[in-house]
């Protein structure tokens, strides 16, 4: 009864089931992927939000004479000195003072629907390196505030580098401009003709306090995101519909042949099923 099964036009259409399955199963655990990543970062950030704030000498290795620990109930992390990666999201301290010359201007920026500029600032360490400080957001039409003189304990978030995306415009090469699109420290590095520490910071605060600093960029958004899950059991859900539409494609296929057979055999006519689909 299911030797139709093994004709030409069903054996194209068993594998274009079956590749429309693997297709979507493979979707789904591309978005099950996806959202595994997503959690990772979420938890990551999350940890490194609660360590205590690191001081940037140590944390970018210029102090090796003693390890980087961050002890939290039930877990202890040991950084590396030298890779961006894991430095990130850190919470870092350092004392030293602001340029007065390389300050810049991060363009095309929005901030609690607002339309302004981010505010990048070369901070000078004492007894290390020179670290960029992203002081924070000015909105449009307001004058951009110089930054403050003399020595400063400034605290803020590590960042790595933004790099520049498909699509994206790219910053004035000739290095005149103040202006620029992103904050890619090799391009800023460029532009100040100066060395800089291999992360940056997000300002969140300084002692002395800065009488009119710019409005502090918020932390990263943790919550929301592409619902992957979601399309984790919609892609199953498909992959499933078409495998219970090939069986009841089968079946009545079936269905439809013995029925065939059975009016070839009452009739006294021979059988000719096996000729029909």
């Amino acid at each position: 009864m299911y030797r139709f099964l093994l004709r030409p036009k069903w054996l194209a259409f068993h594998i274009l089931v079956l590749s429309a399955v693997v297709g979507m199963l493979a979707l789904a655990n591309w978005q099950w992927t996806k959202r595994e990543a997503r959690n990772g970062f979420v938890a990551k950030v999350h940890l490194r939000e609660k360590c205590a704030p690191q001081d940037a000498t140590t944390l970018l290795g210029h102090d090796k004479s003693s390890d980087i620990v961050c002890a939290l109930p039930g877990k202890t992390i040991l950084l590396a000195h030298d890779n961006p990666s894991d430095i990130e999201y850190f919470r870092v301290t350092a004392t030293g003072s602001y340029l007065s010359t390389g300050q810049l201007i991060q363009i095309n920026r929005t901030q609690d629907g607002v339309i302004g500029v981010n505010v990048i600032t070369p901070f000078q360490i004492d007894g290390g390196p020179l670290l960029i400080v992203n002081r924070g957001f000015v909105a449009d039409g307001t004058v951009v505030p110089s930054a403050p003189t003399g020595t400063l304990l400034v605290g803020g978030t590590a960042r790595t580098s933004e790099q520049h995306k498909t699509g994206e415009l790219t910053d004035d090469k000739g290095g005149a401009s103040t202006e620029v699109r992103r904050i890619d420290l090799g391009e800023i590095a460029k532009r100040i003709n100066a060395q800089v520490a291999p992360v940056y910071i997000d300002f969140i605060g300084s002692k002395p306090e800065s009488a009119t600093p710019p409005v502090p960029v918020p932390a990263p958004d943790l919550g929301g995101g592409p619902p992957h899950l979601s399309y984790t059991v919609q892609w199953c859900v498909f992959s499933l519909s078409v495998a219970v539409g090939w069986v009841f494609a089968v079946k009545r296929s079936a269905r439809n042949q013995q029925r065939v057979a059975t009016r070839a055999q009452s009739s006294g006519r021979p059988d000719v099923s096996a000729t029909r689909s």
